[in-house]
């Protein structure tokens, strides 16, 4: 999928027809000089800028299925503690304003250890912020039915985790409804979304939920390569942060059923493998 010309299946492409429209009005309301685009995202588009003062800026839109209401919601609530810091949303062009970070740059892949070490106190930040009294972030056990749909429209022929779908989203729901703790929870704590600042790494492009913290730890250890280290990943993580290891890598090995509906990453055949393998299946098991 070229991600210049198409959106997922379930963003509506009118969205995309109206993209120009919504950068030049938020170009104009906020008075930014809109420069390259960042990224190369499908969902949203993602923009470097300067303010009228000349500040580094960042620029996004979204479109409405993928809820930047929530994402907006979410960094207001951390203001910049473990998250990258919301300047100013537009709910009409439904537009973000954000802090530009420097370097920018992800964790190294591989090196578990050194990696988690580099990230642990993000985490630990963003889920420390209290759960309002009132919101509107869906549950992780609402989310789970979310992601199947999502998942489903974006299979690739022959991949494994198409057939596990259906059980790792009713492992999921188990876990989720058996939780001992509920926080909100980044949703998309993956390398990419995980840059280097002056304070060190930040998370961005959150798609927040409330539940079991030990799902974002999961969701984290399914992406980081290589796959077959998913289930120490997610274990070594929690012991970090003082979680269930077992309970993250049952976690870790939901997500996973998701990244191996696909096949684009480079170590794909790996993560094939372990998705069809006796240890997923024992984290599987319902």
């Amino acid at each position: 999928m070229s991600p210049d010309s198409e959106v997922p299946a379930y963003v509506s492409p009118d969205w995309l027809n109206d993209l120009n429209h919504q950068v030049a009005s938020a170009a104009d309301r906020w008075g930014l000089r809109v420069g390259d685009r960042l990224g190369t995202g499908n969902t949203s588009r993602v923009f470097a800028c300067e303010d009228s003062v000349h500040r580094p800026v960042v620029l996004k839109l979204a479109p409405p299925e993928m809820r930047p209401d929530l994402e907006a919601a979410a960094l207001d609530l951390w203001r910049g503690e473990g998250a990258v810091r919301l300047l100013d949303y537009a709910p009409d062009l439904r537009a973000l304003l954000l802090e530009r970070l420097v370097p920018g740059t992800p964790p190294p892949s591989g090196q578990d250890e050194e990696s988690v070490a580099q990230i642990a106190a993000t985490l630990v930040a963003v889920q420390s912020a209290p759960v309002p009294a009132e919101h509107d972030f869906p549950s992780l056990d609402a989310f789970l039915d979310t992601w199947v749909q999502w998942n489903r429209g974006w299979i690739d022929e022959g991949a494994a985790g198409a057939d596990l779908l259906d059980t790792a989203c009713e492992v999921g729901k188990r876990l989720a409804r058996t939780a001992t703790a509920s926080v909100v929870l980044h949703g998309d704590f993956i390398d990419k979304n995980l840059l280097l600042s002056d304070r060190g790494y930040v998370a961005i492009d959150p798609i927040p939920r409330v539940g079991d913290p030990c799902s974002d730890v999961g969701f984290y250890a399914s992406y980081h390569p290589p796959a077959g280290r998913t289930a120490a990943r997610g274990r070594g993580f929690a012991r970090a942060l003082g979680l269930e290891p077992e309970c993250c890598a049952r976690w870790a090995a939901v997500w996973a059923v998701g990244e191996a509906c696909e096949t684009w990453r480079a170590d794909s055949d790996e993560l094939q493998a372990w998705i069809n393998g006796p240890e997923a299946a024992e984290l599987l098991e319902l």
